[in-house]
This record gives C-alpha cells, structure tokens and sequence, in this order.
C-alpha cells in the first residue's frame, strides 16, 4: 500500500506543479504590487488562474488518497519532485536560462527528498493510530498559528517578503496534512459519525489562509522559489509533528535512518537556501534593484540657489 501512496503522491506533484506554474503567471500578469484581498474578484474571473486552483484542487485530492495509504512521514517529502518541473516550465515561460548553480540547487533538493522518502518508508508503520490527545495538541497549536499568520501578514504585506509567505504557507499546510491523515484513518476506521468536526473546520481554515499567504509569494517571487520552499518546509514540519507528536515510527526506525533522514533535510534545505540565491530571476530582479538604488543616487538634490531661482520664478507666473 505504502508505494501505491507513493506513486499518487508522485501524480499529486505533478499536478501541484502544473498549478503552480498556471496560477504564478495569472498573479503576476494581474498586479506587480502586493496581493490585496480586493484583487480576488479579478482573479476568480481569471481563466488561467481557476484552471490552475482546478489542478490544485486535484493533486490535494490525490495527496488526500495517499495520505490514507501511507503515512504522513513517506507522503509529504515526495512534493520536492514538482520543484524539478515547476522550475522548467518557469524557465520555458520566461525565456529563463537555467545556470549551473541553479540545477546543483534543483539537484540537492530533489536528492534530499528522495534519500528522505526511502529512509522514511523503511523506519515508520503505516498501521498506526494516534492517541485522540495528540490530534486535540495539533488542533491547539495550529489555532495559534493561523492566528499568528493572519496578524503578521498585515503588518508585512507591503514588504513583500517572499520568505515569509513560503514559511508560513508550509508550517500551514505541514499541520493539514498530519490533521487530513488522522481524520482519514479514523474515519476508516470507526466510520462518519465519530469525525471531529472541529478538526475538519481547522483543516479548512488552514488551507484557506495559507492557500493566500501562496497567491501573495506568487506576487513577490519565481514559482520554482515556493514550491522549493514548501516541498521542503511543509514535510519537514509533517515528519517532525509525525514522528514527535503521532509516533509513527516504526520498528525499524534505529538511529541510522534518523541519522540518514536528518542529513537528507539538511541537504534540502541548502538546496533551497541556494536556490534563493542564484535562480535566474532573483538574480535578475536583484540586479534591477540595484540599478534603480544608482539612479537615484545619481541624481544629486537641487542647491539652495537653484532653489530660489525656482521659487522666483513659480512666483513671477
């Protein structure tokens, strides 16, 4: 059952890249300022950007399948594969030339997580179940944080600070998927009547808001750039809460895999971190500002003669 989760998760991906890339370029085309909520009529009535939540729509659902079959753990590390096709479908439609830093970034991600998907089919139990204390834990944990999120995007949404949606968005969406894989299997296994309907409504309102803090790093940064973040961000908050807060490591979790699992997020993350740094359009973007920073140095402030001359002669029309 566990490579069968595996291979939807895969198909998942693919979808997730698809609307990535279809939603990244309707947002950037809408507005090159900060998303505001007033610009979500626009978009709804955007073809391109509802074809894109469509594809969304249907790797969530695909995630949601696997996430029944397996755990959260051998799930969530699988998403870093739409990173690779997220990346050239920007390339191709910005006319992008990917450098070499750029692909070592691509390739530490795409490795980490797939080093982390093997060790983590092998060290957890995929017929656990959670004690009901841990889901009421997670339940609490993620009011705060939803709460948390939604006040800091007030106050940082004109900076525009790419990093902080991707953050926020995956913390998020790391908690929703731990909360989707609980509600499943105990749906499965005591049936609809016992589903905490609590749970489901934070499960939504999670999305929600960081399906916005998503559309708002859309607006300040390449798409290849979220979902680098979030591939990496959201299963390692997964696993953690996992292995931490719903134990589903297995038997065959020794030291060595944990050691393994480790290394392999740790590889991810620098490939993330890199590919901040050297993607083709943060470099150019980067080189735009600093253009505009010498402009404007350039041009020197008016003297005080030059000034009354100005004054005078405003006053004589």
């Amino acid at each position: 059952m566990q490579w069968l989760a595996v291979s939807l998760a895969l198909i998942a991906a693919l979808c997730l890249a698809l609307g990535t890339q279809t939603q990244s370029a309707a947002v950037t085309a809408h507005t090159q300022e900060a998303l505001k909520p007033s610009n979500l009529g626009s978009l709804v009535r955007n073809p391109k950007w509802v074809a894109g939540l469509v594809l969304l729509g249907l790797g969530t659902a695909l995630n949601v399948a696997a996430l029944t079959l397996a755990t959260v753990t051998v799930v969530q590390p699988i998403g870093v594969i739409a990173l690779v096709i997220t990346t050239l479908l920007h390339a191709k439609h910005k006319h992008l030339d990917i450098n070499v830093r750029t692909w070592g970034a691509i390739s530490l991600c795409t490795a980490g997580g797939a080093v982390f998907v093997v060790a983590a089919v092998a060290g957890t139990d995929p017929t656990f179940l959670a004690d009901p204390k841990a889901e009421t834990i997670l339940v609490s944990i993620l009011i705060g944080l939803v709460l948390f999120f939604g006040i800091a995007e007030l106050f940082l949404r004109h900076r525009r600070i790419s990093m902080f949606y991707v953050l926020a968005a995956g913390i998020l969406y790391g908690f929703v998927a731990v909360l989707v894989r609980l509600t499943m299997t105990h749906t499965l296994a005591h049936g609809l009547g016992q589903i905490h309907w609590f749970t489901v409504i934070m499960i939504v309102v999670a999305s929600v808001v960081g399906g916005w803090m998503v559309q708002c790093a859309y607006s300040c940064g390449p798409p290849d750039l979220v979902i680098a973040g979030l591939t990496v961000v959201d299963p390692i908050v997964g696993v953690i809460l996992g292995l931490s807060v719903l134990g589903e490591a297995g038997p065959g979790f020794t030291p060595i895999i944990g050691a393994v699992m480790s290394l392999a997020g740790a590889v991810a993350i620098v490939g993330v971190v890199l590919l901040s740094r050297h993607h083709p359009e943060v470099i150019e973007r980067r080189e735009q500002t600093k253009q505009l920073q010498r402009e404007l140095s350039s041009e020197a402030p008016p003297t005080d003669l030059e000034h009354r001359k100005t004054l005078n002669s405003t006053r004589e029309h």
